[in-house]
């Protein structure tokens, strides 16, 4: 094999052995009113039950390791132009303090949600979450209790404003190993660029 050939099939032998591990990768969608959309990823660790809720056990301390999600990622569009963008999961570390999600593998679905873009670093930049435990006045209620609602928040002054919401969000589960490939590749397809 000749040397320029055998880094990528090294990287495709390392990412069919990690897909192999039985990590799974799922793809959500929803589209919003207003002319509003999110989508993202999750991808879970191998040992990660079938149904489960990953959030902070040390609220509202962050970062924090988590426990089923080693991965996720969140952009949000309005008619298409992406807004933002941003990872709340890297290698298994969130920043996030408010990070929730109830999910089930089985018949991929999320049943609890409060994600955002936050970028690390960002300090008092504003930024958009998605939630189904928040109302669109901003209270906070039970997860599932209402619809999914996306906000823009701003640091400085504590507000956030909510911009549409959702009563479905989509997952599909990404096939290995193109579903690590894509997860990897997300970085690439963004457009341009809480609590």
């Amino acid at each position: 094999m000749s040397r320029r050939l055998a880094l990528p099939a090294a990287c495709l032998a390392a990412l069919m052995h990690a897909t192999e591990a039985g990590a799974g990768v799922y793809r959500f969608i929803g589209v919003l009113d207003n002319g509003y959309s999110v989508q993202g990823m999750l991808e879970t660790y191998d040992s990660a039950p079938v149904s489960f809720v990953e959030s902070n056990p040390n609220f509202p301390n962050a970062p924090f390791s988590t426990q089923y999600l080693q991965a996720a990622s969140l952009t949000v569009a309005r008619f298409g132009a992406t807004l933002g963008a941003g990872l709340p999961i890297v290698g298994g570390e969130s920043y996030d303090p408010y990070l929730y999600v109830g999910f089930n593998s089985a018949a991929p679905s999320i049943s609890a949600l409060d994600l955002n873009t936050r970028a690390i670093g960002a300090g008092t930049a504003p930024y958009y979450f998605i939630s189904n435990g928040v109302l669109p006045d901003y209270t906070s209620v039970a997860y599932g209790t209402t619809d999914y609602n996306l906000f823009l928040f701003d640091p400085v002054t504590s507000t956030a404003t909510f911009l549409a919401s959702t009563g479905t969000i989509t997952v599909t589960a990404i096939p290995a190993p193109a579903g690590l490939l894509a997860f990897a590749l997300l970085p690439f397809t963004r457009g341009r660029g809480r609590r």
